[in-house]
């Protein structure tokens, strides 16, 4: 079962040690996503983020950052990944899932926004299978990004 936990002294070293891909471990700026080292040095700079590492029941396989986007006037999942030793088995969309709860949930939200780099085939796919829309826009970071948007009538607590 996928479930999302606080990030604490007794597990921070697990989730930094998490890639993307076996090529990215150690790496500041993964390929097509910032490392969960520098997220959650940001997360800690920026009292608009909240971050969890992701669960399957007792090991770390993943990380996720996520809140309220001064760059997009909205909340937005920052960050979202699974490390590349469990890619493959289903659980960025059990994740990508979760957090959207947790959201509607926190924040009362009806719109979520969700950026990646165009040649993150990979990442589009997923956000699109559970709903996410491109705006047509393009936010501006290390690399121009493609902005998505998960819009409900009601608070997205219940996806």
């Amino acid at each position: 079962m996928i479930i999302l936990k606080d990030v604490t002294k007794e597990n921070w070293i697990d989730i930094i040690r998490l890639s993307s891909a076996e090529d990215q471990r150690n790496r500041v700026f993964e390929k097509t996503i910032a490392s969960n080292c520098l997220s959650l040095a940001q997360a800690s700079m920026e009292e608009n983020w909240t971050a969890k590492a992701i669960y399957q029941n007792d090991t770390p396989i993943g990380f996720t950052m996520y809140g309220y986007s001064d760059e997009l006037s909205g909340y937005e999942i920052c960050r979202i990944m699974i490390d590349y030793k469990f890619q493959g088995n289903g659980y960025g969309k059990q994740a990508l899932l979760l957090v959207i709860k947790e959201m509607g949930i926190q924040f009362k939200c009806d719109e979520i926004f969700i950026t990646f780099v165009p040649e993150n085939k990979i990442a589009k796919q997923l956000y699109v299978s559970v709903g996410f829309k491109d705006t047509g826009k393009v936010i501006t970071a290390v690399e121009d990004e493609l902005i998505f948007s998960l819009k409900s009538k009601n608070p997205l607590q219940q996806t």
